[in-house]
Formats: C-alpha cells, structure tokens, sequence
C-alpha cells in the first residue's frame, strides 16, 4: 500500500517512473507492484538474468538520453 502512494504521488507530480525486477525469484504480485509503480507498462522492466538487466538498463538509457530538461 504504501509503495503503490509513493508511486502514485510521484506521478501526479510528473516524475517518470522506471523500475526493475532482477533475478528469476521474483513472484507475480511483486512483479506486478513495479509494473504498477511504472509510469506506463512499457517503463517496467523484468530482468531475470544479469544479461536482461544489461539490455534494461541500455533501454533505460536510450530513452533518458531524448529527455529535455525544462527550465
């Protein structure tokens, strides 16, 4: 409950969300609480192997790369 209002917050207040499961461990209720905290489905990332965390990380950069940073 309260990482669904920390992240809830955070996106009513326009910051972009990016999250990470890493290892094959991870049940489906905790992967879907960082999919929920996401800004959009398509910022979370399941990354079982270190090779998938390298390739999420790599995609997280590229996107960050296009953001503009407003005055």
């Amino acid at each position: 409950v309260k990482l669904a209002k920390t992240c809830q917050n955070m996106k009513n207040d326009g910051i972009t969300i990016y999250t990470v499961t890493f290892t094959s461990g991870i049940n489906a209720s905790t992967k879907q609480y960082f999919k929920d905290c996401a800004s959009k489905e398509s910022n979370y990332y399941d990354a079982p192997e270190q090779a998938d965390l390298i390739n999420a990380f790599i995609a997280i950069s590229r996107e960050l790369s296009n953001i503009h940073v407003k005055e």
